[in-house]
């Protein structure tokens, strides 16, 4: 009985842990809480899945913003708009709905070979 009350608790927190999306920079994450995205409020390294699931639109522009870690979880994500930040890399390969991102005022490098089929002002 007692191997099946924990075998159970671990599963509870498995699933519990594969809800959440890890937001490594605090810039980010503060941007996401500042725009009631972030649904517990607290600087803590993660969000929720569901809170980033509907969004369409994200305005994370004037921001010191290192690192968007966590950007692939907004899968309804229609526009980005990350200008103005310290960004170096952005990897939107799972953000497949986009049809505008303005990152101007980064310092990003487009990889080697990269199509870039959306709006990239840099």
């Amino acid at each position: 009985m007692k191997s099946i009350v924990l075998w159970i608790c671990a599963l509870i927190s498995f699933t519990a842990y594969s809800q959440r999306v890890e937001i490594p920079d605090k810039n980010f994450e503060q941007a996401l809480i500042d725009l009631k995205i972030d649904s517990d409020g607290l600087v803590n390294g993660y969000l929720l899945k569901r809170d980033a699931e509907l969004m369409t639109s994200l305005d994370i522009s004037n921001r010191p913003i290192k690192d968007l870690t966590g950007i692939e979880a907004f899968t309804s994500l229609l526009y980005l708009y990350c200008f103005d930040n310290q960004l170096s890399h952005l990897d939107l390969k799972d953000n497949t709905g986009l049809m505008v991102v303005l990152t101007d005022v980064n310092e990003l490098i487009p990889p080697n070979g990269m199509i870039l089929d959306m709006l990239w002002f840099d």
